[in-house]
């Protein structure tokens, strides 16, 4: 199975038709974000209620700067977890790091956390989607090229990487449960889709423009994911170029 994912964040849903601006007062313009959430268990792919003891989903919008650094607080809101779905209070136009956490009732202890996604309220309303693995998590990784020869740092363009970065996770228990996340390599960052909680070996390799490796690093042993969708930072990943 292959997983393309685009850049570090989860895709976001499209826009909401005609999301118009809405002036209030002196506050300028303000627009909203229309959040939808679902809880997974990965195993068997079935979307599942939300846990007992946790019936709130709560909505954060981080303003950021456009470099992605937090401006100010977030503005937090309190959704019932079973609707699946929220709308924001008015929110200031602008950038904003969006997530979700599946919390008690008086947002004082959190299930889990989604994995973050910018969404740009600069042109009118906008959604998007997080999902939370109750089995499952992610794998994390930044990565540099270098020549295998000389141990030179190398650009994407110098090392002909076109196809991008591939990340290939495989559960040491489990053979076959194996799959496979392709990156730019531009990006020097990525995070996968979801694995089921369990110990891998990754093997991160460049690709040329035909998608055939130009480089392989050496492979990461007993890399652990852990459920309730938390995220296993790899590090920083070399990776030689042939």
């Amino acid at each position: 199975m292959k997983n393309l994912v685009l850049g570090s964040l989860i895709a976001i849903a499209a826009s909401q038709a005609a999301g118009c601006v809405i002036t209030s007062g002196d506050d300028g313009p303000v627009n909203f974000v229309t959040a939808n959430w679902q809880i997974k268990h990965l195993a068997n792919n079935t979307t599942i209620s939300c846990p007992p003891g946790f019936d709130t989903a709560a909505l954060y919008n981080q303003p950021i700067n456009s470099d992605g650094s937090s401006v100010g607080d977030p503005v937090v809101d309190l959704f019932d977890c079973a609707a699946n779905t929220g709308t924001s209070a008015p929110l200031n136009t602008g950038l904003y790091s969006s997530w979700i956490e599946i919390a008690n009732h008086d947002n004082t202890s959190v299930f889990a956390k989604s994995l973050s996604a910018t969404v740009d309220l600069t042109t009118g309303d906008k959604s998007f989607s997080a999902q939370i693995l109750e089995d499952g998590g992610y794998f994390q990784m930044q990565w540099q090229l270098v020549d295998a020869a000389t141990n030179a740092p190398l650009s994407c363009a110098q090392a002909g990487a076109a196809g991008g970065v591939e990340a290939v996770a495989t559960d040491v228990a489990n053979s076959s449960n194996s799959a496979s996340d392709q990156f730019d390599c531009e990006d020097q960052y990525g995070v996968t889709a979801g694995y089921t909680q369990g110990t891998y070996t990754v093997s991160v390799a460049a690709l040329n423009a035909s998608e055939a490796s130009i480089g392989t690093a050496p492979a990461l042993t007993n890399k652990t994911i852990q459920p309730k969708n938390q995220v296993t930072n790899l590090g920083t990943v070399t990776i030689p170029i042939n």
